[in-house]
Order: C-alpha cells, then sequence, then structure tokens
C-alpha cells in the first residue's frame, strides 16, 4: 500500500463498501472526509466511532481545495458536487480502482462473488484465515460482528474481498469485481438482479463468466452446484472448479443439516472422503452452504479443513443478517437485509423453522432497482406467504417509475391472501409502525426486510412494540 498521506474525498461515503474503505485510509494517516445522500446506521455509525467527518447532503462547499474524490457508482452526472469536482479538475478515481492499487497490490486476492450470501462469506473466510494466524487483509461490504472492522490491510499474503456485480461509476460500466484481479474465488449463487444495469439473466450471466475467466490456471474457483446458471459459468474458468452444495454432483457436500435457535449443523463430506462435523451459530440452510464455501477456499490457500471448522463454529456472522432486536417483551423483533425473494425465503424459511408455532410477521419495503418493478411479483408473493401477516411499505422511489413497470402492491397482496397469509399495504411508514404496534399479538415474530434504512422503522419499533396503541391506519387491509 502506498505510504504518502493524502486526502482522500469520498462520494457516497455511506456505501457499505465506501465506508470500510475511507476508515482503512483514514487509519493510516491520511486525511479522509465524505459526503452522502443519506447517512444511516450500521455505516453512518461506523464511520462517525471511527472519527471520520461526513456531510449528509451534496454540495460543492464540501469539497476540498485539492485531493482526490473517490466516485461511488451511485453517483451521475448532475450531481452538485460531482459537477464541482469536474469543474475544479480534482482527480477522479472509483472505489474499485482505488482499492485494487491500494490493498490488492502483492497480495493473493481472494474474491467472494453472488446473488446471495457474499458479505457474510467474505466476512467468514477473513474471520477463518485470522484466527489461524494468517494475517489477512480484507473488505467486507458490511458490518461484520467478528473482525474489528470492515477493511484491513495486514501483513499476509491473503486479501479477501467481496465482489460486487453492480457497475463501478458512471464512466466505468464494468462490473466492480473485474477489477479485483482474482486468484481464487467464490460463486455462491446466480440469480437476476440489478436490473438498471442488466437487461436480463443472460447479460448478468455473462458478466459471471467474464469474472471466472479471469482466474489463474493455478486458482480454485469453488460454486454452489446446486445453481445451474453457475455450471454453465464455470465452463468459462480456467481455474480448478470445486463444487459444493446439497446435491450429490457436489465435491463438498452438505448432508443432514439441522437449524435450531443455536445455530445450524450438517455433516460434510469432503472431497478426500472424511466426514466433517459443521456447525455454526448462525442459523439457516444457507449459512451451512457459506460456511461450505468459505472451508473449500481457505482449504486452497493451505489450511486444513479440520482447523477450519472451530473458527467457523464461532462465527457470528454480519449485522443486518436476521440480527435480533431486544424490545423487552416477548415478542421478537429481527433486522434482515433480505432484498430479493430468493434471499426472503431463506430469511422466512429459517424464521419459521426456529419458531414453528408463533405468528410470523413480515415488514418489506420494495426497494432495490429490481424489486420496486414488477419483474418478481409472483415470486415475492411466494416467498412472502411463508409468513402469517405481511406489511408492504411504499415503493422507494415510486415517482420515477413508469406505472406499468411498477411492483402491483395491490396484486401482491391478493397473491398473499390466495395463499392464506394477510398482507397491510401501508401508505406511509408511520401507518406501517401503527399497523404493526396496535395488532401485533405478544409471542409474535416480526422481521424487517429491506437494504436501506427503512425509514428508521428499526428503532422505532424496539422501542414501541412493548406498548399498546390505538391509532387510525390509513392504509388498506386485505
Amino acid at each position: 500500500m502506498s505510504q504518502g498521506k493524502l486526502h482522500y474525498h469520498f462520494l457516497g461515503i455511506c456505501g457499505t463498501a465506501m465506508a470500510p474503505v475511507a476508515i482503512a485510509l483514514h487509519s493510516r494517516g491520511n486525511v479522509v472526509t465524505g459526503s452522502d445522500g443519506a447517512c444511516y446506521p450500521p455505516m453512518s455509525r461506523i464511520l462517525r466511532e471511527a472519527g471520520l467527518t461526513t456531510r449528509e447532503g451534496y454540495s460543492p462547499g464540501n469539497l476540498p481545495p485539492d485531493g482526490i474524490v473517490v466516485v461511488g457508482n451511485a453517483l451521475s452526472r448532475g450531481n452538485p458536487e460531482l459537477e464541482a469536482a469536474l469543474d475544479r479538475n480534482l482527480p477522479l478515481v472509483t472505489l474499485p480502482d482505488l482499492v485494487a492499487t491500494e490493498f490488492l497490490r502483492g497480495k493473493r486476492s481472494l474474491v467472494i462473488a453472488g446473488t446471495h450470501g457474499k458479505t457474510t462469506t467474505t466476512a467468514l473466510v477473513a474471520h477463518i484465515l485470522r484466527s489461524l494466524g494468517r494475517n489477512p487483509g480484507w473488505l467486507v461490504g458490511g458490518s461484520s460482528l467478528d473482525l474489528p472492522r470492515s477493511c484491513a490491510y495486514d501483513v499476509g499474503g491473503e486479501f479477501v474481498i467481496e465482489g460486487d456485480e453492480y457497475d463501478t461509476a458512471w464512466f466505468d460500466k464494468r462490473p466492480k469485481f473485474l477489477h479485483y484481479r482474482p486468484f481464487h474465488a467464490i460463486l455462491t449463487s446466480l440469480e437476476f438482479d440489478h436490473s438498471d444495469i442488466y437487461p436480463d439473466i443472460t447479460a448478468l450471466e455473462s458478466a459471471f463468466r467474464r469474472f471466472a475467466g479471469l482466474l489463474p490456471r493455478s486458482g480454485r474457483l469453488v460454486f454452489c452446484s446446486d445453481d445451474l446458471r453457475l455450471g454453465r459459468v464455470v465452463e468459462a474458468a480456467h481455474a480448478t472448479p470445486v463444487a459444493y452444495g446439497y446435491g450429490e454432483s457436489a465435491d463438498y457436500r452438505l448432508c443432514d443439516p439441522l437449524v435450531t435457535a443455536a445455530g445450524s449443523s450438517a455433516i460434510l463430506r469432503h472431497p478426500d472422503g472424511r466426514e466433517l462435523r459443521l456447525q455454526t451459530c448462525v442459523p439457516g440452510r444457507h449459512n451451512l452452504l457459506n460456511a461450505t464455501a468459505a472451508l473449500a477456499l481457505v482449504e486452497a490457500v493451505g489450511v486444513d479443513p479440520e482447523s477450519a471448522l472451530g473458527p467457523i463454529a464461532l462465527f457470528n456472522g454480519v449485522e443486518r443478517r436476521l440480527t435480533h432486536i431486544p424490545t423487552g417483551n416477548g415478542i421478537a423483533l429481527y433486522d434482515d437485509f433480505a432484498h430479493h425473494p430468493s434471499a426472503i425465503r431463506a430469511t422466512l424459511e429459517t424464521l419459521r423453522s426456529l419458531h414453528p408455532k408463533r405468528p410470523l410477521w413480515a415488514l418489506v419495503e420494495p426497494r432495490s432497482n429490481t424489486m420496486v418493478r414488477r419483474f418478481f411479483q409472483h415470486e415475492l408473493a411466494a416467498a412472502l406467504s411463508i409468513a402469517d401477516r405481511v406489511f408492504v411499505a411504499p415503493l422507494h422511489r415510486e415517482e420515477q417509475l413508469p406505472p406499468d413497470d411498477r411492483l402491483d402492491r395491490t396484486q401482491l397482496a391478493a397473491d398473499l391472501a390466495s395463499a392464506g397469509s394477510s398482507a397491510f399495504i401501508a401508505s406511509n411508514l408511520d401507518d406501517l409502525e401503527q399497523g404493526v404496534t396496535t395488532d401485533c399479538p405478544p409471542d409474535g415474530i416480526v422481521v424487517l426486510l429491506s437494504n436501506g434504512s427503512f425509514g428508521g422503522l428499526r428503532d422505532k419499533l424496539a422501542q414501541s412494540l412493548g406498548r399498546p396503541a390505538n391509532h387510525h391506519r390509513s392504509g388498506v387491509d386485505l
């Protein structure tokens, strides 16, 4: 990593990858500032605790007189701070290029990619290597409960990095993960997402094939063989493909999974014939897959698989991945980042298995560029129907969507009713909060599903769920 002390100014500093990198550069003595259109936990809290100065809202006055401007991929032409940076001829750099230059040079890059599970799996790989004294560097696009920070540069030979398939910047439309010089990699899953970037699943699959083709022949490409699309992706790889999953074709095969409130466990059949007892303290069949992928990857850098079992068993996960929020009474409140039907299904199935006899309520905020549209109209209803009652928040940036393109919340509620689940279509978040607070049974399970802040609903519900309320609601009950 370069040793000169510089001033970095981040546009979009509260992004899940931007904030950790900003903190890492700050920890090395650089001056780091930044702006964002919306600052919310956990990244706003992490930045504040690190002592970084951030501004909410974009203004030319936020820019330093000189220094390097790091441009987040959410920024586009017309942003007042970006336009001022261009007018002043300040040097611009994208986050992936900055990471490649400052963190990956001289390191063996271990990249974890996929539609689902990449943040948790990245944190777990870094946790295993760190626990075993390998001193890896890492970049996790979330707040890990086991790592001291979300980005670190250390003296070891490996750098563990979450590989996002989203584009790099307004002037660089390549997927971020193509910048990360993968030596070994994991592909967890491949489903359609990011409809603002990819027109269809074929285009997304093509991006993953390009990524797979970057690995050297001496690398290992770990992939979930339960996902048929990934089987086509690995055909483009020159590295050694290694399969994991529940199916018989997996090299690392999971058998007899058990999910309890204390975590998850399974028998893992190793390629050499051994049977290992895999245990985690994070619940869910999907987390057993994440743990298996991590074990297969660290074995590629010389870690004995049995020595990895201990760190895996002690792994606590990542914030906002089925995070339990205390309410002070019998109601169990969870916060989860799920924002795709498959991830929502995995979360709700896990909660249903943990609490089979308790009423399960799901609060969903259609927020991502794909979820606010009709792409997953029926798939979303099928996933949410696992819950007994569903509260649907207003669509994020609804006014920017053509009416015929929007997720039809009324149809969603009707489909849920047909499947045996009731739904409440909220006119606003206040009504949603009041509906939950007023009617939630004393033994209810409530889970928030959003990849955004959900308007601060998590903290509001943590305070209000224990208090009786009878408020007028202007939403529609179906």
